[in-house]
């Protein structure tokens, strides 16, 4: 495996491939890998070269704390890459934001505004930046993003489709550990708050099973969020929205979700649930 530090080498390398035809698979980690990591690594196809990105995104972090707190472990990540087969490791030790031309204006789609994005001033622009970059270094011919960060996977496809019309974006299922979605930022979580989040995903599949029978999403919302909130859970958002654009779904099931995003011990947690 080839673990490089620096734009000027990951370069070199994409070039030696593209040269040999050989197609690539990209997965962009902010590292501190998981389970929910090892399943985008295990997505990707067989026979292309496989390059993990492990960069820890300041652009996208509108709460500096939460930047300066984010767990890392890159050495490793970097063994956990190796064992899982990826062919080249891309971590870079700098600052690579002072390597990108900034757009100066960034037309977002509507959809950016929403649930996260609605409370995270600029971290869709620090997400939209960061990706594109990497894109267009790495020119990779398929990506493999979560469902758990749905609404940045809708992102993603945007920008997919938008400026690499080549990218198949690869859409991986969530993982779930105890009805836990994973996330870097469990570990600084003690086990009761992790044990408590269990009802957040369980909250997701009692309000689609009820949705299901016909119950209006209106109607039982206030009560979920009750009852979340008493295991000092804050809850963000609770929300029933369109899968596509992520507007609020209008008393429809077809292509929706319902997503959630809350708060506890300054660790923020968001799931979503595709009726």
């Amino acid at each position: 495996m080839i673990v490089l530090r620096d734009k000027k080498d990951l370069l070199v390398a994409i070039d030696e491939l593209k040269r040999s035809e050989k197609k690539i698979t990209l997965i962009p980690t902010m590292g501190n890998l998981h389970e929910g990591h090892k399943a985008l690594i295990r997505c990707a196809p067989m026979d292309t070269f496989k390059v993990a990105t492990i960069y820890v995104n300041p652009l996208q972090f509108n709460d500096k704390d939460d930047y300066v707190n984010y767990p890392k472990s890159t050495e490793s990540d970097i063994n956990l890459c190796k064992e899982l087969n990826i062919d080249l490791v891309y971590a870079p030790e700098l600052d690579i934001t002072t390597e990108i031309d900034i757009e100066n204006r960034i037309d977002l789609p509507k959809f950016s505004g929403y649930l996260c994005g609605a409370t995270r001033k600029g971290h869709f622009q620090g997400v939209y930046t960061i990706v594109k970059h990497l894109f267009s270094l790495i020119e990779p011919d398929y990506a493999c993003f979560g469902k758990k960060d749905f609404q940045q996977l809708v992102l993603i496809k945007y920008i997919a489709s938008t400026y690499f019309q080549n990218l198949k974006i690869i859409e991986v299922d969530t993982v779930r550990v105890n009805n836990i979605a994973l996330s870097s930022r469990l570990s600084r979580l003690d086990e009761k708050t992790i044990c408590d989040g269990q009802i957040i995903f369980k909250s997701l599949l009692k309000i689609r099973e009820q949705l299901l029978k016909g119950d209006k999403f209106s109607e039982i919302k206030d009560s979920y969020i009750d009852e979340i909130e008493k295991l000092d859970f804050n809850v963000e958002y609770l929300e029933h929205r369109n899968n596509d654009t992520l507007e609020t779904a209008e008393n429809h099931l077809s292509n929706t979700s319902i997503f959630v995003a809350c708060n506890v011990k300054n660790v923020r947690l968001i799931d979503n649930i595709q009726i």
